[in-house]
C-alpha cells in the first residue's frame, strides 16, 4: 500500500472518528448544566415561589417564580445553555421593578431538576409548565422570553400558544446554523441530535415578536440571528447593538428600549 493510501485511509479514520465521537457527547458541547443539591436554599432578596412538576416521563422539572406588586403579568423566563437557576434567578431583578412576575424553570439535569436531556423532553417540559401558567394568567398577559438556548423553546412555544410577545435574545437561525460556523466539513444534518429550527417556528407566531442582538457576539453569531429576523422581516422588531457580546446585552441602551416598548 503506497504512502498515499496510507494517508488518505488515516485521515478517513480521523474523520469518522470525531464524527461518532461529537454524535455520541454533544450535549457536552452544547449543553453546560450545574446541578443543585435538593437541600440547597437559595438566598434570592425578593420573595418567591419554588415548586417542582413531575413529567409523564421519569424526571421532573424544578420551578421558581417571583410576584411583584400590582403585577400586570409575567415574564416566563427559558435562560440559556449554562449554569441553573442559582445562576440565572437574579433575572427577576430587571422585570420586577416593571410590575411584572418572573417564572423560571431549569431544564432536566439542570439545577433540582431531574431526568434525560433531549430536544423533544425540553419542548414537552416547557409546553407543560406553560399550561400551568394559564392556570394563573391569561396569555394576553404571559411575555415569553427566550435568552440564547432558551429560544428554541421559546419560539416553538410561541408559534403553539397564545402569549403577549415573544422575545429573543441573542438568538439562532437553527443549531445547525451555528455548528455549521464551527465545523463545515462535517454532516451535521446527520449527527445532530438537537436541531432546533427557529426559523420553522418563528414564523407561525402570532404574537408580536422583539429580537435583540449584539454585533460582537462571540457564541451565537450575529449573522445567524439577523438571518433568523429576516425570515418575519418587519414583523420582527429587531434590535442591534453595537458592541453588544454575549452576556452583556441588558448593559446596553437598546435593551432598555426594547423593555420600554414591550412593558
Amino acid at each position: 500500500m503506497s504512502t498515499w493510501s496510507i494517508l488518505l485511509l488515516t485521515g478517513i479514520s480521523i474523520y469518522l472518528g470525531v464524527c461518532v465521537f461529537f454524535y455520541y457527547y454533544q450535549e457536552s458541547f452544547l449543553f453546560h448544566p450545574r446541578e443543585t443539591s435538593a437541600a440547597y436554599v437559595y438566598d434570592f432578596d425578593h420573595p418567591f415561589v419554588e415548586k417542582i412538576y413531575e413529567t409523564p416521563y421519569e424526571g421532573n422539572i424544578h420551578t421558581l417564580h417571583f410576584k411583584a406588586e400590582e403585577s400586570k403579568g409575567v415574564v416566563f423566563y427559558l435562560h440559556g445553555n449554562a449554569g441553573s437557576l442559582r445562576d440565572w434567578g437574579w433575572i427577576y431583578q430587571e422585570f420586577i421593578p416593571l410590575h411584572y412576575d418572573v417564572f423560571l424553570l431549569d431544564y432536566r439535569s439542570y439545577g433540582k431538576s431531574s431526568g434525560a436531556l433531549s430536544e423533544a423532553n425540553m419542548h414537552s417540559d416547557v409546553a407543560s409548565i406553560y399550561q400551568e401558567l394559564l392556570k394563573e394568567y391569561r396569555a394576553e398577559n404571559i411575555v415569553v422570553w427566550g435568552r440564547s438556548i432558551g429560544t428554541g423553546m421559546a419560539t416553538q412555544l410561541a408559534a403553539k400558544q397564545p402569549c403577549k410577545a415573544l422575545v429573543l435574545e441573542s438568538p439562532y437561525y437553527s443549531i445547525q446554523d451555528v455548528a455549521r460556523k464551527m465545523a463545515p466539513i462535517f454532516p451535521l444534518s446527520i449527527l445532530l441530535k438537537y436541531q432546533l429550527k427557529n426559523f420553522e417556528f418563528l414564523p407561525k407566531v402570532s404574537a408580536p415578536i422583539y429580537i435583540i442582538h449584539g454585533d460582537n457576539d462571540q457564541v451565537i453569531p450575529f449573522a445567524s440571528g439577523k438571518k433568523l429576523a429576516d425570515v418575519v422581516g418587519e414583523k420582527a422588531r429587531f434590535f442591534e447593538v453595537k458592541g453588544g457580546q454575549h452576556n452583556d446585552l441588558s448593559q446596553f441602551a437598546e435593551f432598555g428600549e426594547m423593555k420600554g416598548e414591550l412593558f
